[in-house]
């Protein structure tokens, strides 16, 4: 469902005067202003105070909200019957465990706010969802297509790699771009990788890099890069490639922060999935998989020596998460590691066993 005009549904706690709209003057009183009585697109305010008007509606009629996400709501009854909203500004998703459920609460909605019904979710945030057999598939083709007419790059032959593995990105030192014109691509880039490609997420990411004045004084700045993906029942759901903010001294180092970085995502997902009524209880630890045996041995050891103040931090919150049996962390080789694409450029034999491994499948 879609909500029409929703930030004018939000009501303001404070006092907002505007200028007269262009056209609608009214004559022998220029001088005068309009004193807002409610939200209006624009505002500052708008978003937040939207958002505050559909929490008490629904949380008025008996929906719980999830505290690890503030935007999905769920009501379910006793006998396990109910519906999940997953909101997005004005944008929304319903699950139901039934059609009765999904009626009575797009009738609810509707009945308090200027709804659209746009029936059985087919697109929504540019992300195509397709329901197969034995399951759902999520495409964002159409998009890529799209970014692809829109820079000329329809014509451009594909490759096996998102990014060559053998050459070392430096900075420009030849002909100026538009900055606003590679900004656009890498934007455009990003919302594909955060939606439906971990594929090109270190490409995407390094690329990204290059846009940034500081770091064009620097040929490398040392920091390493963390990657780690979830799976859920054989596909990705969640997935990161970031430089990381500390400087380390060693692989082992290196590996530990990407390893608590995975940590905290870890607890997040499995505290969003404890609240979700359908969700098996209890949950067992979430199995974190690192190609590091020194990091393991670091990770499960109750000593530590004290030499990087940031890494005692980290070791001891990943301490924490295997004893309460937030996480499991377990040894993998790196040519089994899901989550190695996200660190480095790969081959392509390695990259295609990364996509298969994910769930990622070609359209074509």
């Amino acid at each position: 469902m879609d909500v029409n005009t929703a930030f004018l549904n939000g009501e303001l706690e404070e006092e907002i005067y505007m200028k007269q709209p262009e056209g609608f003057v009214m004559p022998g009183n220029e001088h005068k202003v309009c004193k807002l009585i409610k939200s209006l697109y624009g505002l500052k305010q708008a978003p937040k105070q939207w958002h505050q008007k559909f929490d008490e509606i629904v949380l008025s009629t008996g929906f719980v909200l999830n505290q690890a996400d503030k935007c999905v709501y769920s009501k379910f009854d006793s006998f396990g019957k109910g519906v999940i909203i997953c909101l997005y500004v004005d944008d929304m998703l319903i699950f139901g465990t039934d059609q009765e459920h999904v009626n009575k609460t797009k009738e609810f909605l509707s009945s308090k706010f200027d709804m659209k019904d746009l029936g059985e979710a087919e697109v929504i945030l540019g992300i195509r969802i397709i329901s197969e057999n034995n399951g759902i598939t999520i495409s964002q083709s159409h998009y890529i297509e799209m970014i692809l007419k829109k820079f000329n790059c329809l014509n451009c032959s594909p490759v096996g790699t998102p990014i060559d593995p053998t050459v070392k990105l430096l900075p420009n030192q030849g002909n100026p771009i538009s900055q606003l014109e590679y900004a656009k691509a890498i934007g455009c880039l990003m919302y594909a990788m955060v939606s439906t490609r971990p594929d090109i997420a270190f490409a995407v990411g390094k690329l990204s890099r290059i846009s940034d004045a500081s770091w064009i004084t620097n040929l490398e700045d040392h920091s390493s890069t963390s990657g780690w993906v979830f799976l859920l029942d054989g596909g990705a759901i969640c997935w990161a490639s970031k430089k990381q903010t500390c400087i380390t001294s060693s692989t082992m180092e290196s590996e530990f922060v990407a390893l608590a970085s995975a940590g905290k995502e870890a607890e997040w997902l499995r505290n969003l999935l404890f609240e979700i009524p359908l969700w098996p209880k209890p949950i067992s630890p979430i199995s974190i998989r690192c190609d590091s045996a020194a990091t393991l041995a670091k990770a499960y050891s109750q000593v530590y020596n004290g030499k990087s103040r940031h890494l005692g931090v980290r070791h001891i919150m990943i301490r924490e998460l295997i004893m309460n049996g937030i996480i499991s962390a377990e040894f993998v080789r790196s040519q089994y590691n899901m989550a190695d694409h996200l660190t480095k450029g790969l081959g392509r034999d390695l990259v295609k066993k990364s996509v298969i491994g994910m769930g990622l499948k070609s359209t074509l």
